[in-house]
């Protein structure tokens, strides 16, 4: 990666600092929300669906990973 903090190789300290990774993490969710909606809705058992689904779910929350860590340390960035 291409920021500073990503060139630090603990998970944690990248977490909520990387905004390239948010945004990556942004773009994969609309566009893996958006594909299951229209190609997979009529038929979530199929493999293709479930591997979509499993996806989305793994962008959406590391994407609230990073939202959550942003904000909090948004907060104690304010408090000192």
């Amino acid at each position: 990666m291409a920021c500073g903090d990503c060139q630090q190789s603990i998970f944690w300290e990248k977490l909520g600092r990387c905004t390239q990774c948010m945004w990556q993490l942004s773009v994969f969710s609309v566009l893996g929300w958006s594909a299951w909606g229209y190609f997979y809705r009529e038929t979530p058992t199929q493999v293709e669906s479930i591997a979509l689904l499993f996806f989305c779910v793994a962008a959406s929350g590391l994407l609230l990973a990073h939202l959550i860590k942003y904000c909090y340390l948004a907060l104690i960035s304010k408090q000192s």
